[in-house]
């Protein structure tokens, strides 16, 4: 794969480099660019890894919670001879943990979400300014 993304580098390098010179587009820095190309691939994969993990966990969270919600569930079916302050206590119990199960979920895949952004962010901050510099790099600042 890796042999791949190099090869397919270095044909989109000649390929920019020939199309700056035929368009005679001074100052522009082809390594800048192809730089700024490959960091954007990675971030792109990266937060894709942490899509997928976040998605995961949230998965396994709720297979957890299912679980643990089959048992509790599977051991009140057995004593069905509740009295009905006792239904009444397994009730609000069983809203309580429902209730902090969907929060526990909310906030993973705010969490989740938030490090992919972050990624990307990051990525396009950085890519910003080293267009900034590929394209302006000859020029003086002001």
């Amino acid at each position: 794969m890796t042999e791949q993304i190099e090869a397919a580098t270095k044909a989109m390098k000649e390929q920019l480099a020939k199309l700056a010179e035929t368009f005679k587009i001074p100052g522009v820095d082809i390594d800048t660019l192809m730089e700024s190309h490959r960091k954007n691939v990675e971030a792109m994969s990266k937060a894709s890894q942490l899509t997928a993990e976040g998605a995961a966990a949230i998965s396994q969270r709720q297979l957890e919670i299912l679980r643990a919600t089959s048992e509790q569930l599977t051991t009140a079916l057995r004593d069905m001879k509740l009295s009905s302050q006792q239904q009444g206590e397994f009730a609000r119990k069983a809203f309580e943990t429902a209730l902090a199960s969907t929060r526990e979920l909310a906030e993973m895949t705010v969490k989740s979400n938030t490090e992919v952004f972050n990624v990307v962010k990051q990525r396009m901050t950085e890519d910003f300014e080293q267009m900034r510099t590929a394209f302006f790099s000859g020029q003086s600042k002001k």
